[in-house]
């Protein structure tokens, strides 16, 4: 279960230099094609933190096309994590999982943002057996595709985006629903992470979030077993007790896709998505890619969008597609 205080540092031993602490927060303006993150990691018991700020219009097949991207690495780690500022001009205000207020101004003044984020539903847990029914087989796996990212403490959570953005002297209004994080624990970055961050928003009336393992095959993205997941139905959250999906991709960027849930209620969903925006997020993290964009997502007759990332360890893939990899799944 998740409570106020999970938006601050967490108890932890202090001699466990690998205890991470994360935040992510997705944001877009669909009407322009406009899709942004921002990310912090935290290693409070090393004293620094890495920060990821990236702002892409459009569809970018390279990193070096994406309008605007500001990794920042070992800077000082704040005191709080619910109340911080980073030397890179990030600050963020959050008093509660449910209430973040994030504003940037980069340093040459290449982009800024003002964003309030606040939550439609009660923070989902998938650490807590009463909100993810799917936990014990889950944490069971010896399936290094998971990570530990996941493993330990994390809270995912549905909410309102309001703002303004400035990239690089144009401004735009924010006004979205997507899903932000939290993550803490042990966590040594392996690089053999294989998952799927989906997430399919239709203001506050109904989203889904879902957290899927992948596999590459001879070039082509497979979604299968579902780790976790959840429905949002007018402020309510119902785990999601099976889930598929299919999706076209070019470049290793999904261009469509198809997302079929059923929840604990036996209740039914079926949404079809179409990229507006895309680009691969190297910065956030050394050993791993985020292949990711966001999708205007149809419902019936409803329009939604969302973001869905396919997350890679770089290891992992170079298992699959570098030479030295290939040649050894051959042999084995």
């Amino acid at each position: 279960m998740i409570v106020d205080s999970d938006s601050e540092f967490h108890t932890r031993d202090p001699e466990d230099r690998t205890w991470t602490e994360t935040m992510f927060l997705p944001f877009y303006v669909p009407e322009e094609g406009i899709f942004g993150n921002v990310y912090v990691l935290a290693r409070p018991n090393l004293g620094v933190a890495t920060s990821s700020v990236l702002v892409g219009q459009g569809f970018c097949a390279q990193p070096y096309e994406i309008d605007f991207t500001d990794p920042q690495v070992h800077l000082p780690c704040p005191e709080s994590f619910s109340k911080f500022t980073l030397e890179n001009g990030l600050s963020v205000q959050a008093p509660t999982p449910k209430e973040y207020d994030v504003s940037y101004e980069n340093a040459l003044g290449a982009c800024s943002f003002e964003l309030s984020f606040r939550a439609v539903h009660e923070p989902f847990d998938p650490g807590d057996p009463k909100q993810n029914p799917r936990l014990a087989a889950d944490r069971g796996s010896a399936d290094v595709r998971h990570g530990d990212a996941w493993e330990n403490g994390h809270f995912e959570v549905k909410g309102h985006i309001v703002g303004e953005l400035e990239l690089r002297g144009k401004k735009y209004r924010i006004d979205c629903f997507d899903g932000m994080d939290h993550s803490w624990g042990p966590r040594t970055e392996t690089g053999t992470r294989s998952v799927a961050w989906v997430s399919v928003n239709f203001g506050p009336k109904l989203s889904a979030h879902l957290a899927v393992l992948i596999d590459l095959r001879d070039g082509r993205v497979v979604y299968e077993r579902l780790r976790f997941g959840f429905i949002v139905e007018d402020g309510v959250v119902h785990p999601v007790e099976d889930a598929s999906i299919s999706a076209e991709h070019n470049q290793m960027l999904a261009m469509s896709n198809r997302i079929r849930i059923r929840d604990v209620r036996g209740k039914e969903f079926e949404f079809f998505g179409t990229a507006i925006s895309s680009h691969p997020w190297y910065t956030f993290n050394p050993c791993h890619v985020s292949y990711q964009g966001i999708f205007r997502y149809q419902w019936g007759d409803q329009v939604g969008y969302g973001e869905m990332a396919d997350i890679y360890g770089v290891d992992y893939l170079a298992q699959r597609t570098s030479r030295h990899g290939r040649a050894q799944r051959s042999r084995s």
